[in-house]
């Protein structure tokens, strides 16, 4: 069982912490906390009463997307973000032409206290935006893979017309210094917010890919799920095109997690034309099959983020300290 960071094996007394961001208010695009009240995602503790646990004073001044991580070779925790704000002025066509080409980084040795949120450029010049930055161990296990959405433009071109997001990646130890992007995923139209999750030995690539060439629209508004033998796999299989289809009106960024025994795989997706984050669970995940839970309780208006497994001790540290 692993979802492919560090992560320790969870235990029947852990939790999930689950980072998130907020719809576009004033505060709403900052990092915000909860922790779950078991083992399974499905009910929360909001900390610091909901305020912002992260407030980024750099770049764009906002951030969107928070992905945590657990860096066991540096004893910390590393949470990265999209470097947006989208609320002032709602411009994707300027955060998509002449948007960030950076992502936000704060690190921590306890969940607790934080560093301050650090700028840094990963994105190529050709890049327009540095959206949902995402954070797995190479196959090798050494070095760190950090995965986002770009939209790519010819040198010289002035930006008028939008060009599609891809997939690139770039290698990092220190999350200071990273190698130069390349292009890991194009399909030749949007795909974004790329994550994965390691079930039974498959590794499972989700992501929003508006891949569907109907007319009609009717398909590629949802999670797409594929199979691998590794993030770095060169041939994914798919497995199941739009995740939510019948409960979601839209849905993107999704976050996955696996149960501390290895029996469940854990998929919150962002209706982020609607309620925010909701839950679907797959016991079979190759089957294609994730059952919505409606009755799960996510933090109001969660919006994409990410689930990191805790210990008891972690749970008990920030329910302390942030509660």
């Amino acid at each position: 069982m692993s979802t492919t960071h560090d992560t320790p094996t969870l235990s029947a007394d852990g939790a999930f912490l689950l980072a998130y961001f907020t719809p576009a208010t004033d505060d709403g695009e900052q990092v915000r906390l909860a922790v779950s009240r078991g083992p399974r995602p499905d009910a929360f503790d909001v900390l610091a009463g909901g305020r912002p646990v992260l407030v980024s004073e750099v770049g764009e001044r906002a951030v969107r997307d928070p992905f945590l991580l657990r860096d066991t070779a540096r004893d910390l925790f590393v949470l990265v973000a999209t470097d947006l704000r989208a609320h002032t002025d709602g411009a994707w066509e300027r955060s998509t032409r002449r948007g960030s080409r950076s992502i936000v980084v704060w690190e921590s040795v306890d969940l607790v206290t934080w560093s301050p949120g650090r700028l840094v450029e990963v994105a190529p010049p050709e890049a327009g935006n540095t959206w949902a930055p995402k954070v797995f161990r190479s196959p090798a296990d050494d070095t760190w893979l950090v995965f986002w959405a770009s939209a790519l433009y010819a040198p010289g071109d002035d930006r008028t017309a939008g060009s599609h997001q891809r997939i690139l990646v770039a290698e990092t130890d220190d999350f200071q210094t990273f190698s130069p992007a390349r292009v890991y995923l194009d399909p030749g139209h949007d795909v974004i917010d790329v994550t994965f999750a390691v079930h039974d030995g498959v590794t499972y690539r989700f992501s929003a890919n508006a891949q569907s060439a109907d007319p009609d629209k009717t398909t590629g508004f949802h999670v797409f799920v594929e199979r691998g033998t590794d993030v770095l796999d060169p041939a994914f299989v798919p497995v199941v095109v739009d995740v939510g289809r019948d409960e979601l009106e839209r849905g993107e960024g999704p976050a996955v997690a696996v149960s501390h025994d290895g029996t469940e795989l854990f998929l919150l997706v962002d209706e982020f034309t609607g309620r925010g984050c909701t839950l679907f669970t797959a016991t079979d995940p190759a089957s294609g099959t994730f059952v919505h839970e409606p009755s799960a309780r996510l933090p109001e208006t969660a919006r994409h983020g990410s689930l990191l497994a805790i210990t008891a001790d972690e749970r008990d540290r920030l329910l302390g300290a942030l509660r």
